[in-house]
């Protein structure tokens, strides 16, 4: 899985800092309070418009300002709306 923070037609690389975490650390600075630690987290979660992904409201933990969109980007091959589908019961014939 790869983290992107999506500002001004940017990809901004983010790391997950351990499983499980409810954030993830950006690069650079939150444009509203400066914050160098840049912790970013994610609300309204969604499947991307090309299903490759999941995407989300990004906040600053620091300040809780919108900054962008936060995306997953998933292993899939066939998209993540058919993975969830298949792993929540559903057999998949080919």
């Amino acid at each position: 899985m790869k983290v992107f923070l999506l500002r001004d037609e940017k990809r901004i690389p983010c790391k997950v800092p351990f499983e499980g975490a409810d954030h993830a650390v950006a690069e650079g600075a939150c444009p509203h309070c400066g914050s160098e630690t840049f912790k970013v987290q994610g609300t309204n979660m969604h499947p991307s418009q090309d299903d490759r992904a999941y995407e989300a409201d990004a906040k600053c933990a620091a300040c809780d300002l919108y900054v962008g969109t936060l995306r997953a980007e998933m292993n899939t091959l066939f998209g993540v709306r058919e993975d969830r589908a298949v792993l929540n019961g559903r057999c998949r014939v080919y």
